[in-house]
């Protein structure tokens, strides 16, 4: 009787050690093709964003899903022809003036803010490492020895860049195309009672992110428009490029507000003290309406978030996968609402709960 009982209790010690270890490689094997799943996850954004605009398409004309995504995709290059037509020579050339003036108006502020006791001390302390730097050897004359390195390095971050763009792209195409046999390959790996539940979860999912997709978009176009317009009456330089960047950076909820609003400071203080209120109470103004009138109309029939769970993801996922995780830490978050609210709260807990994007 008490081999018997040692015998399961050693059995039941191995099980839970090779359960552990299990575990393991697949975390390790998962953080091995992490950059391999965020491409995946940004070609399902992608996807749904072609779904999403398909589907409006269908709801007025009785056309084929494959030809409504031919649709979709003939409109966006439409778009986006003549927008660059009409508005991408003077958006190119402002981002180059951009890139040159930035550094100056960064010595602009240096020697503005250069009394303020705290601004002082920092700014002391960058000009006594570069009088270090500079009693270090002198490299010879000619190009630094570090150029051809980083040309090197831009190079491969640059390819880097097209082919995971490409990726994105095509995984989003094929998504979107035939999204049910990806969906079944899921719904493969669990048993016939929870493969329903399965997928009927992944449904929710994909139209919650839709209709967070879809309100973040009308707040991009709303921020960029209103920005760009404001800043060509107040007379800052370079409107319609900081404009553009405003409505991009909008995507990332309250950090791309803040990033968007660095250069348009900056340039700015080359104007005049009263240009740098100006502009700040103008971003501050565009802000708050775009918080407290456009989203909430928006947000009657989106997808509402918590903005302190929000900036927790974006701080976590940006220390894990770094800018990649920031940009994408929104819509990851969406779908951990929807996936704790329908696995756990309502199938564990048996609690009602109302999910995002549930009919």
């Amino acid at each position: 009787m008490t081999t018997s009982k040692n015998t399961k209790e050693t059995t039941q010690i191995v099980r839970n050690t090779f359960t552990v270890l299990g575990i393991v490689i697949a975390a390790l094997f998962l953080w091995q093709i992490r950059n391999a799943l965020l491409i995946a996850f940004a070609g399902a954004i992608f996807a749904v964003i072609l779904t999403g605009f398909a589907q409006i398409i269908r709801n007025y004309i009785p056309v084929s899903r494959v030809l409504s995504l031919i649709l979709v995709g003939i409109v966006i290059i439409l778009m986006i022809g003549s927008f660059t037509m009409l508005f991408g020579p003077q958006i190119v050339d402002q981002f180059h003036e951009l890139v040159e003036k930035l550094p100056e108006r960064i010595e602009d502020v240096k020697e503005t803010i250069g009394d303020w006791p705290m601004a002082g001390y920092i700014i002391n302390n960058e000009e006594e490492n570069g009088r270090t730097n500079e009693n270090e050897e002198e490299p010879e004359e000619g190009l630094p020895e570090e150029t051809g390195d980083l040309l090197y390095q831009f190079g491969i971050n640059f390819i880097d860049f097209l082919t995971s763009l490409g990726l994105l792209l095509a995984a989003g195409i094929y998504f979107a195309i035939d999204p049910d046999t990806y969906k079944n390959g899921i719904t493969l790996l669990f048993s016939k009672s929870r493969a329903d539940r399965v997928s009927e979860v992944l449904d929710t999912t994909g139209k919650a992110l839709w209709l967070w997709l879809s309100g973040q978009m009308i707040a991009m176009v709303f921020v960029g428009v209103s920005t760009t317009i404001g800043l060509l009456v107040i007379g800052v330089p370079l409107p319609f490029a900081l404009g553009v960047i405003s409505g991009l950076a909008n995507f990332i909820p309250i950090l791309g507000p803040i990033v968007a609003y660095i250069p348009a400071l900056l340039l700015a203080f080359s104007v005049d003290t009263n240009m740098v209120i100006y502009t700040t109470l103008l971003y501050i103004g565009v802000q708050q309406i775009e918080s407290n009138i456009v989203m909430p109309l928006v947000q009657k029939r989106m997808v509402h978030l918590p903005p302190a769970i929000i900036l927790l993801n974006l701080v976590t996922l940006g220390l894990i996968f770094g800018i990649p995780g920031i940009i994408l830490a929104t819509p990851l978050t969406v779908i951990a609402m929807v996936f704790i609210g329908m696995f756990y709260v309502q199938d564990v807990l048996g609690k009602e709960v109302t999910i995002p994007g549930s009919d």
